[in-house]
């Protein structure tokens, strides 16, 4: 009895560290160099110790769970693709090799994880104290309404920050007492109240799509698992008719529209830097121009690609992005086979809201860190949640 006790409160801190870790590594893009200095620091502190508790996992635990065959097998794809590239192209440190396949390891990681209620409330409370410090900053600023970004050097980077706080605040009301609840469905109002003060458009869109994900799983189920298919077929659509569109007639007047509604152009200088990563896209098309490379390397444009399918291109071409949809659809069969538990269809519905605001930005891979743990956690948290709280349920060991 006291080892059940001494394991599950060794867990408790495991988890505790974590996400104490993740809410620490956002501030390396903080506008002060201390502090941004301590986020970097934390995250290759979250790197190694998640890669320690890999091993320890499993030397511990010597079973195969067949369930992760496939994302086992992206993960392995990943590692042998970017070794190759990292040898033949010889772009990028062997520091920056190094953390990516760390942060591989994390993912793999954060899919042998399992949860509990008593895990998620952890983690909400964590973030609710940080969004309260927000918030504060945010009534200092005399209640700002257009580009709120708090202490950060972006406000889209502090609308996705605030995003991916949503979901562990939406899970702990459904496993919150009555008082709980209360204080939750405070913070996710203020949360929202938060995300339309930054003005992010991405994030504003991304959030729209996990509401509809969620009405057309409660209205349409057995249709739900196609919406994966559906929402990558759109983001492919909508790359090229945004591109094309560009100077057109039509795209005028949806830019008039847009103009009128929201107060913003339809076209935020994507479609031109868009237009010419894919003209390089076609130059070398199967295994792109190698490991690190950003689209200010081979473009004109002193930018980032914003759209992480476009990252891949440019990085690993062809293959690479082939590989990375094989990992995202792997994760997206074993949500659908839990529908039933309610963690997994809010892991599904965020999924999809991620799988959109990466179209426009790049947070699930190596060009930003600390919101890709916590991406990647909210889409894997539905695999393996129980709703039991036990010693058991938490980092496989």
């Amino acid at each position: 009895m006291k080892n059940e006790y001494q394991s599950e409160t060794n867990y408790s801190i495991q988890i505790l560290t974590l996400f104490v870790l993740l809410i620490v590594n956002t501030m390396v893009r903080s506008q002060f160099d201390i502090l941004s200095t301590i986020g970097n620091l934390s995250i290759n502190l979250t790197l190694i110790l998640m890669f320690i508790y890999l091993i320890k996992g499993v030397i511990n635990k010597n079973t195969f769970n067949v369930r992760l065959t496939n994302i086992y097998i992206s993960i392995f794809l990943f590692v042998v693709i970017f070794s190759i590239s990292f040898f033949v192209y010889d772009r990028v440190d062997i520091i920056y090799f190094l953390k990516l396949i760390l942060f591989l390891m994390f993912i793999l990681g954060t899919v042998r994880i399992r949860w509990s209620p008593k895990y998620i409330k952890i983690a909400a409370h964590l973030f609710g104290i940080t969004l309260f410090f927000v918030f504060l900053h945010w009534v200092h600023l005399d209640f700002t309404d257009h580009r709120f970004k708090s202490i950060f050097h972006n406000p889209n980077y502090l609308g996705v920050f605030l995003f991916v706080m949503l979901y562990f605040k939406i899970l702990a009301v459904k496993y919150g007492s009555k008082l709980e609840r209360l204080y939750f469905l405070i913070l996710i109002a203020l949360n929202f109240i938060l995300i339309y003060c930054t003005n992010s458009r991405a994030v504003m869109v991304a959030v729209a799509v996990v509401l509809l994900a969620w009405i057309f799983l409660k209205e349409f189920r057995k249709f739900f698992p196609y919406l994966f298919f559906v929402v990558v077929t759109l983001n492919i659509v909508f790359l090229i008719t945004y591109v094309k569109l560009h100077n057109t007639s039509l795209g005028m007047f949806l830019n008039e529209i847009s103009l009128k509604i929201i107060g913003k152009s339809f076209y935020s200088g994507r479609s031109v830097l868009w237009e010419e990563i894919l003209q390089k896209v076609e130059e070398k098309p199967l295994f792109g121009y190698g490991l690190g490379v950003k689209a200010s390397d081979i473009t004109s444009f002193s930018l980032t690609a914003h759209n992480q399918y476009l990252q891949f291109m440019i990085e690993e071409g062809i293959l690479g992005l082939v590989i990375f949809l094989l990992l995202l659809y792997s994760i997206w069969k074993l949500l659908i086979k839990r529908l039933d538990h309610y963690p997994s269809k809010l892991s599904a519905c965020f999924f999809l809201g991620i799988l959109i605001y990466v179209n426009f930005e790049l947070t699930l891979f190596q060009n930003n860190y600390p919101i890709a743990f916590i991406q990647w956690l909210i889409i894997v948290i539905g695999i393996n949640f129980e709703s039991k709280t036990r010693s058991d349920v938490a980092v496989e060991s």
